[in-house]
């Protein structure tokens, strides 16, 4: 079986356009696991061997899977802890979940996980597991990274129905729960899981934690795990922040894997026979935008905000920042994924318009807060100073450390123009998380009144077709009237040794219990 096959991935789910809200048409899908344990490779099968990954670290590591922020962090949870459903590509995937199922109205959910799984220290994995993870996700003070997306969890009323079943109620119907909560993050860990207890990562994943060493984390294959058994015999995890350093320590023989490479390596590593690039697709890609917060002036103007979206050359940005390895952005998130409005028109260069609206309301100038939170993003801000020049804008750069830009909540949500990179998400998952009145990443603060009931009527919409509509609706006032400029789509870049094989991903992080090496 190829690492790629996914006809044989347990629970392959929905189709592009929807999300049933009653039987959610996975469990059929769950029956493949049948398949993939005749097909599994086996311990005693696998290639083997030791793969060395260098990704990007952080000021703070940890194991701690609500507070995690690293990229290496990530890679190694991922690997350490399984999810109940992920998003890949465009479907959603059970993982642990055998089975999800909404009430009538959407206003209640019934999880069945998989029998048989067990954690890494012998313990089984059960409904009491997953309760606890959920009810800590939803946390805000325990999750700050993820509650957002939990918020209408009714922890208080969660009822264990047997070992292996949760029912799940919520404070509010929402027929998108599943693809904007579940498949968005959902890693479960043991029930009782203190401070104390993070950095052992203790999971049910396929490979568990052997060592860990300052940056450096060592895993060991899971010779038990309840799925396809890794080729691999052991996994090292490798901080290192710098995005050219990764590929010094590849080239150097430091490293097997550099996850995260910048366009300009991977031009010049594509004429070496000694490399190879691997690129990621559409639900692999980064996000790269600039965001007005409509709650602070001069964005509250929405001739400025459409202004600041006609001004930007995407073409010229992709050229010359991604060396061509990206795609024009249309100002919202999601596209080449499942339920993104490709209705909308692409949004087209216009510098005598963009000189006109800014004229008429009096800026001159603005500052744009940036940091190097993928490779090239400084480089863009100073290349779209350049842009707005041209429109008579004056754009002064304030450049901010790439360590502790996401950790500081209070100017993420304060600040009137910032630069950002974020993993590219089904347009449901990002509205329900980064728009709206409850949304908990709203930096661009759009809290009207109108489009909270557009997003909330959407969520409770239980018909497929008709939920779809009024995502596309969502989408259509957020290109009108949103504080996002998304100028382009980045795709996933890593660059491996030849003989390092059958690398897939889930929102860019590699599958390692599907890579293998022939040597």
């Amino acid at each position: 079986m190829t690492s790629h096959d996914k006809m044989r991935t347990p629970g392959r789910g929905v189709g592009r356009r929807g999300f049933l809200a009653g039987s959610l048409g996975l469990a059929a899908a769950a029956a493949l696991g049948s398949t993939l344990a005749a097909c599994s490779r086996g311990a005693d099968g696998a290639a083997g061997g030791l793969l060395r990954v260098g990704a990007a670290g952080a000021a703070t590591e940890t194991l701690n899977v609500p507070l995690a922020s690293a990229m290496s962090d990530y890679i190694a949870m991922f690997a350490l802890f399984d999810p109940l459903v992920v998003t890949q590509g465009d479907e959603v995937v059970l993982r642990l979940a055998e089975d999800i199922e909404a009430n009538d109205d959407a206003t209640e959910y019934t999880i069945r996980i998989r029998t048989g799984v067990e954690f890494h220290d012998g313990r089984p994995c059960t409904a009491e597991d997953v309760a606890y993870s959920l009810t800590t996700l939803a946390d805000p003070e325990a999750s700050p990274n993820f509650a957002q997306f939990y918020a209408d969890l009714d922890v208080e009323n969660f009822e264990v129905l047997d070992e292996h079943t949760l029912r799940v109620p919520l404070h509010r119907p929402r027929a998108d729960f599943v693809a904007a909560g579940l498949a968005v993050f959902s890693l479960v860990f043991p029930d009782g899981t203190s401070d104390d207890d993070w950095e052992d990562g203790i999971g049910t994943g396929p490979f568990r934690l052997s060592s860990t060493d300052g940056g450096t984390r060592l895993l060991e294959r899971n010779d038990n795990y309840w799925d396809e058994t890794a080729a691999l015999d052991e996994v090292e995890i490798r901080s290192i922040d710098d995005a050219e350093t990764r590929m010094e320590a590849l080239r150097g023989g430091e490293i097997d894997y550099a996850h995260a490479i910048s366009p300009a390596d991977a031009a010049t590593a594509e004429e070496d026979d000694s490399l190879q690039i691997v690129r990621g697709g559409p639900s692999d890609s980064g996000i790269l935008a600039l965001h007005m917060n409509l709650q602070q002036e001069p964005f509250d103007d929405p001739d400025v905000r459409l202004a600041m979206k006609l001004l930007v050359d995407r073409q010229a940005m992709i050229d010359t920042i991604l060396y061509g390895e990206g795609t024009v952005g249309n100002d919202v998130v999601g596209q080449g994924l499942a339920g993104f409005n490709e209705d909308l028109p692409q949004r087209e260069r216009d510098v005598d318009r963009a000189r006109d609206l800014l004229e008429s309301a009096g800026v001159s100038s603005v500052t744009l807060r940036v940091a190097e939170l993928s490779p090239g993003m400084v480089d863009a801000a100073h290349l779209l100073a350049e842009q707005a020049a041209e429109a008579g804008l004056t754009v002064e750069i304030d450049e901010d450390s790439a360590d502790t830009y996401y950790s500081d909540m209070e100017a993420l949500l304060n600040t009137p123009f910032q630069s950002m990179f974020w993993a590219n998400r089904p347009a449901t998952a990002h509205v329900a998380g980064f728009t709206g009145s409850r949304g908990g990443f709203n930096v661009t603060g759009l809290t009207t009144e109108a489009y909270d009931e557009l997003l909330d009527d959407m969520q409770a919409t239980t018909d497929d077709g008709d939920r779809q509509r009024a995502l596309d609706e969502l989408q259509e006032y957020l290109w009108e009237n949103g504080g996002d400029v998304i100028w382009g789509f980045a795709g996933q870049l890593d660059a491996t040794l030849p003989e390092v094989e059958g690398i897939d991903y889930i929102q860019s992080l590699p599958r390692l219990e599907r890579v293998s090496r022939t040597s």
